[in-house]
């Protein structure tokens, strides 16, 4: 693996990186179900070749600005877009830090409007896949319907199984029993999991995303600069439908006719490591970020670098325009 330069932890928001993101475009688009997805992206002028991100749980992309400056530096056009009810995007529940979807196919339904109505028409000659976390579980079933849109995808921590505090069939248990989602009010009525909350910032010492301290320091920063972007726990209706969605996508990844790779951060507390091992074949494969918590595209510059690398080079061998 060749090494390559990215941006570093040590000098965050530069004035390069500030006027960059000035070039960004921000919008939003409706689904059918009336419901405002936001969205950022920025075309490359010198670039056939073009990257979506599917971010993962409670993110928004202003917490990709970093990595979206870091891929446009390596020529490619970047797009990004917030789920539905998290990030800038619309809440679908009457307490906003609640994170639920009524259906996990609703996310895979807003993924498909994005690449048709905002993507596709630029008419890149390559499209690539780069998702975090729940975005990857996303990003899987999206591709196993449409396996013919991306040339590669990347994942990193993929949830293709969560981390749980007891055996997946008392969870969904409990999850069943205290989910009385409902809708009153055109908003959803929705309970936490147990012991779930609204949005709270962990200290540096006490996460378990990041061994960067400015990196997480920065997104903590933003996000509390940023009231609309904040989130707090799923909802039981989430965490159902999402362990229900991780289970599938083991399967829809190992057999996936798009080339998948795993960046599966070695000390993740979050997804489970185990569930991602299930999914390897001759189409998907895994590199370890040794050392890594759950968030390998805001850890140190060292860990970051090689997922970076790992990222590119996969993209590349992949590549149909290799050299454009």
């Amino acid at each position: 693996m060749h090494y390559m330069k990215f941006s570093s932890e040590l000098k965050l928001d530069t004035s390069a990186q500030r006027d960059f993101w000035l070039a960004v475009i921000q919008s939003h688009f409706c689904t059918p179900d009336g419901v405002n997805i936001a969205f950022a992206y920025i075309e490359h002028p010198d670039s056939q070749k073009a990257i979506v991100i599917s971010n993962g749980r409670v993110e928004s992309y202003i917490k990709y600005k970093e990595l979206m400056f870091d891929l446009y530096q390596q020529g490619f056009s970047v797009y990004a877009l917030d789920h539905r009810g998290q990030g800038l995007s619309d809440r679908l529940t009457h307490n906003p830090h609640q994170g639920y979807v009524e259906k996990f196919s609703d996310y895979t339904n807003d993924l498909n409007q994005f690449i048709t109505e905002i993507v596709t028409p630029n008419k890149h000659k390559e499209l690539f896949m780069l998702a975090h976390s729940m975005g990857s579980t996303i990003a899987t079933d999206y591709i196993h319907h449409h396996p013919n849109t991306f040339t590669a995808a990347v994942f990193s921590a993929p949830m293709l199984g969560i981390k749980l505090p007891f055996s997946p069939s008392l969870v969904r248990w409990l999850a069943n029993k205290f989910d009385n989602s409902h809708i009153s009010n055109g908003k959803v009525n929705s309970r936490y999991v147990l012991g779930g909350s609204g949005y709270q910032a962990v200290t540096f010492k006490r996460n378990q995303l990041t061994h960067s301290k400015p990196r997480y320091l920065q997104y903590r920063n933003l996000f509390d600069a940023t009231p609309k972007a904040q989130l707090g726990s799923p909802t039981n209706r989430w965490l159902l439908e999402a362990m229900k969605a991780a289970d599938q996508s083991i399967e829809y990844a190992k057999n996936s006719k798009t080339p998948i790779l795993i960046l599966q951060a070695e000390k993740d507390s979050i997804v489970c490591n185990k569930a991602q091992n299930l999914a390897l074949s001759s189409q998907c494969h895994k590199v370890v970020i040794e050392g890594a918590y759950h968030e390998v595209f805001i850890e140190t510059d060292q860990m970051r670098n090689i997922a970076l690398s790992y990222t590119l080079e996969f993209m590349a061998q992949h590549s149909k325009t290799a050299g454009s």
